[in-house]
């Protein structure tokens, strides 16, 4: 829909695609520490040791983790105290995936009061989604839970720089349905290319571009796509979404899923516990 004074979706979504490649948009970006992790875990031969001195370079997110890996979602025996021993119980690929979810929050910081409640509002969905894909992961042998929550939290990354570019454009900014619109259509493309820009693995680029896309698929097993896209739908945020009109019989994911597209997640036994728990790590931090 292209209303009087303002862009086309095309023509703002080609403005951010040039501004990407010209490396001129103002992108979310991780911490160095965070990327340091990331590459550094992804090494078979690195210790524990050497992982826990480049954490350590950052007190905050040390005791960020510290206090994630404590939390009753790890159900930690004794108290852990160090990130070394937190890599050592948890592991390397655990480790490394709480490290980038907790960094993902910095991103939905807004500067100006006005995209402040958008941005919050953003914020919370995401963090619904990560816990519902989280839960939903727990049941699928071949897929990492912290992978799905981390998938979860990212799956609306693009919405960011459309809010942040929208500011700059009065019109837009005076007619919030038109703003929703643009972002419904946009979010998906714009976040694919800010997760290939941060060299993410293509089944995290796949959730971003895709958990909008209902009908895929691609192949017979589920993959975290089929996730965050039925954790979307289910999630309280969406109830008033344009999709839950939709037969969602036909949703290949929930079948994949082993779930019945008519039962909410959140009413199954022990199930709002178990995304309470996500949740408070990061509604609480």
């Amino acid at each position: 829909m292209k209303l009087m004074n303002l862009p086309s979706k095309e023509e703002f979504l080609a403005s951010l695609k040039k501004e990407i490649q010209d490396e001129t948009l103002v992108l979310p970006t991780f911490p160095d520490v965070a990327l340091k992790a990331r590459e550094a875990a992804n090494n078979e031969n690195i210790t524990a040791e050497q992982l826990a001195t480049i954490i350590n370079t950052d007190a905050a997110l040390s005791a960020r983790l510290l206090k994630v890996a404590n939390s009753p979602l790890f159900r930690a025996r004794n108290k852990i105290d160090n990130i070394q021993v937190a890599l050592t119980r948890l592991g390397h690929r655990v480790v490394r995936n709480l490290i980038m979810s907790i960094t993902v929050e910095q991103m939905f910081q807004a500067e100006s009061k006005i995209m402040a409640e958008r941005f919050k509002k953003a914020w919370q969905h995401s963090i619904q989604v990560a816990a519902f894909s989280r839960v939903l992961a727990m049941s699928l042998p071949d897929l990492d839970p912290e992978q799905a929550m981390l998938a979860g939290l990212i799956h609306d990354i693009g919405v960011l720089p459309i809010l942040l570019k929208a500011e700059k454009h009065d019109q837009l900014m005076a007619q919030p349905e038109a703003l929703d619109n643009l972002i419904d259509e946009l979010h998906t493309r714009v976040g694919s290319l800010i997760v290939e820009h941060w060299d993410f693995p293509k089944s995290l680029t796949d959730v971003v571009l895709e958990h909008e896309n209902l009908y895929r698929d691609p192949r017979p097993e589920a993959d975290y796509s089929d996730v965050v896209l039925v954790a979307n739908l289910q999630t309280p945020s969406r109830e008033q979404h344009k999709n839950n009109h939709l037969d969602w019989s036909k949703i290949p994911a929930f079948k994949k899923l082993g779930l019945d597209h008519e039962v909410d997640v959140i009413t199954i036994e022990g199930v709002p516990e178990k995304i309470e728990e996500v949740e408070e790590i990061f509604i609480t931090a």
